[in-house]
């Protein structure tokens, strides 16, 4: 049986559900839930040893030394298409109004969002998307790839795995994987911003938790919508 080092999120169903679909599938899987970002793992956690590593919505940054610990793979499903590695995919993608987005199944390295991709998965963006919609199809589209690329894994294993690696040669990432305080700097916004690049901020970077900030006169103002 297959040993496997789950990473999750917890309170996250779509989580749970890969847990229960690896176990369903004959996995014998340890399952690990994480909280917030820059979340230190166990000493226990770094001693593990066995055939798969998959990580799934997790806040956790995995050291390449455990990375390296999974004598099949390690893999990532990254909740954005190639163009957009790293933190706020879905952000940059309403930014730039972009009219496809997509999920991406990788190999992990010793860099963020950098390995070898499996399988990307496109589908389109309308016009009325909005961060919670997009949201949406997202993590129902990464939970459909987790399942397809899972199964297949199961069944064949190196066999099915470089068959993807095969046919997705040709996908590559688009250049680092963007930080979290890039994401950050787009909300606070200047008093003299156009109208229409407000529409853009509001619609990529505004939830009513991490809502849109102005700074003026050392007071900051937060956008109620």
């Amino acid at each position: 049986m297959s040993q496997v080092l789950f990473f999750g999120r917890q309170d996250c169903s779509y989580s749970d559900d890969a847990f229960k679909h690896l176990v369903e599938l004959g996995f014998e899987v340890r399952y690990i839930k994480s909280n917030h970002r820059n979340e230190d793992l166990s000493d226990d956690i770094k001693e593990w040893s066995g055939e798969y590593i998959f990580c799934f919505r997790s806040f956790f940054v995995l050291p390449y030394s455990l990375v390296e610990k999974a004598s099949i793979a390690a893999i990532n499903f990254h909740p954005g298409p190639p163009e957009y590695p790293g933190s706020g995919c879905l952000n940059f993608a309403l930014y730039d109004n972009s009219k496809e987005y997509g999920v991406t199944v990788h190999l992990m390295n010793d860099k963020i969002d950098n390995g070898k991709i499996i399988e990307c998965s496109r589908f389109l963006i309308s016009n009325d998307d909005n961060i919670d919609s997009l949201l949406k199809k997202t993590h129902a589209e990464l939970f459909k790839l987790f399942q397809r690329i899972t199964k297949g894994l199961f069944l064949n294993k190196d066999n099915f795995l470089n068959k993807k690696l095969n046919a997705e040669k040709n996908e590559k990432w688009n250049g680092s994987a963007k930080k979290l305080s890039e994401l950050n700097k787009f909300q606070f916004i200047d008093s003299k911003i156009t109208s229409d690049e407000l529409a853009r901020r509001i619609r990529a970077f505004h939830t009513n938790d991490y809502p849109l900030k102005i700074k003026l006169h050392g007071y900051v103002f937060l956008l109620k919508k």
